[in-house]
């Protein structure tokens, strides 16, 4: 008799159980040691500024569309003190609703609830392993893109729901521009599902009109309440600025050949990723039906994300479609070769259980860096208009700092501006802190320095320069 993953209770639980123990892993070590990423401190930072009045448009600049940052901001309108242990918390409950669209979507590719349920496993334990521990965007992105497709799959062409889908598509890019990536895919669908170019055309009208809808909402709301010009307003919401010129915020230090390694990589964190074969060289169902162009469009549109970056987290938004991709396969595949399963399992488990203990140690050592750092940093800098060009941008939150040109600095990373551009946008009495590497007498002839301290860095110190601008 052939093994058969999904029919061994003993092993098929087993799997499950050690997917499970790995979530509950990395969800210890974030309450064991709350500690906050460069990039989660940017986004609450920013979270917290919108709850006490700031305007995103149109005086913050962020290369971002702020959605995410908006249901970020919820807990700071009733309180400024909110403790990162109740913002984790906060974060970790989209995962549940992200478990349970996504489960709704495999049942469209494969009616086994066995099947669903242990890729929708699978699912959350790998967003974590690829920084789904920390703070970000990506969750919300994929919470909105996988309603939209929901909806899509459950309701066909219904005029109604294809509004509610071009809707959804549109809370996707809100809540981060690369959500957009999905729309090819939805307009196939929608072309196999028509079978006849008027109808297809009607049907797109309603799509397109869910997108501008909300879109439209917002851009008269900037326009007439926030008074910023339209033309401006959906530059900043597409990301133009961030798209040319030399203050950027995608492909900081891209190259193609890191590129690749980062695929390599993710090849080896997520071995699923080999199943993808068994896709392309199935000779059951051309891979231009309609469920295989769907899928398959899923995924290159998620893989485009990685043209402007290729962060750990960026994959986030890869992994479901790998998954999706991977159910359309024939249920033969599931019935004959589950084997083939079990062993990536083992492969996965094995990596992601070694990147367990990895991250314990350095969430511990984050954590105690940045208690440190918070008194160091309390106490020898009192100014709340400061740029930090040598500490981590999660000080910004961490120690509630204002940024000294939100129109132009905002809470950029240093690596994205030019010491001239940070400059000079400090206004009299503005501060910066900065490695004394950095300090060019040239740029920094009209400072003076306030303070000289040490912080910790990892497991070694640095020193930091204090710079008020006369």
């Amino acid at each position: 008799m052939k093994f058969n993953l999904f029919n061994n209770n003993i092993v098929y639980y087993g799997l499950l159980f050690f997917f499970i123990t790995i979530i509950g892993g990395y969800l210890r070590i974030v309450y064991m040691y709350p500690s906050i990423s460069n990039d989660s401190g940017y986004y609450l930072k920013i979270a917290y500024d919108l709850a006490h009045g700031l305007s995103f448009f149109k005086e913050l600049n962020c290369s971002y569309s702020p959605l995410g940052m908006y249901i970020l901001s919820a807990p700071f309108y009733f309180n400024n003190d909110v403790g990162l242990i109740f913002l984790f918390t906060y974060y970790f409950t989209v995962f549940p609703l992200i478990s349970l669209l996504f489960f709704q979507i495999l049942k469209f590719f494969n009616s086994s609830n066995k099947i669903c349920f242990f890729f929708t496993v699978l699912l959350i334990t790998a967003n974590f392993v690829f920084e789904g521990f920390h703070i970000l965007l990506e969750p919300y992105v994929l919470l909105f893109q996988l309603m939209a497709l929901w909806i899509l799959l459950k309701w066909a062409l219904k005029n109604k729901t294809l509004i509610w889908v071009g809707g959804f598509a549109f809370l996707a890019f809100y809540a981060k521009q690369y959500g957009l990536f999905i729309l090819p895919a939805i307009v196939f669908w929608i072309f196999k599902e028509a079978n006849d170019p008027k109808l297809f055309f009607i049907k797109m009208g309603y799509l397109v009109l869910g997108f501008l809808i909300p879109m439209l909402l917002i851009t008269c709301y900037f326009y007439f309440y926030e008074n910023i010009h339209v033309l401006d307003f959906l530059a900043r919401l597409f990301g133009i600025d961030a798209l040319k010129g030399d203050e950027v915020m995608t492909r900081i230090n891209y190259s193609e050949i890191n590129l690749l390694k980062k695929i390599g990589q993710f090849i080896i964190d997520f071995p699923f990723l080999a199943l993808i074969i068994f896709f392309l060289f199935s000779k059951k169902r051309k891979i231009t039906s309609q469920i295989n162009g769907f899928s398959l469009l899923l995924l290159i549109g998620a893989f485009c994300t990685l043209y402007f970056a290729y962060y750990s987290h960026y994959f986030q938004l890869i992994i479901p479609y790998v998954i999706i991709i991977t159910l359309t396969i024939p249920k033969s595949f599931f019935e004959k070769k589950s084997i083939i399963i079990f062993f990536l399992s083992i492969v996965f488990l094995v990596g992601t259980s070694l990147k367990l203990n990895n991250k314990f140690l350095v969430k511990k050592e984050d954590y105690n860096e940045q208690l440190a750092n918070i008194s160091v940093l309390k106490s020898r800098v009192v100014d709340r208009n400061v740029y930090l060009h040598g500490v981590s941008p999660a000080y910004y939150f961490l120690c509630k700092y204002d940024s000294p040109s939100y129109a132009v600095l905002g809470y950029k990373f240093p690596i994205s501006l030019t010491l001239n551009t940070i400059e000079r946008e400090l206004s009299k009495g503005d501060c910066i802190l900065i490695e004394p590497e950095f300090f060019a007498l040239e740029i920094f002839q009209s400072y003076i320095t306030k303070n000289d301290f040490i912080i910790k860095d990892g497991i070694k110190q640095k020193r930091i320069l204090l710079l008020e601008k006369k």
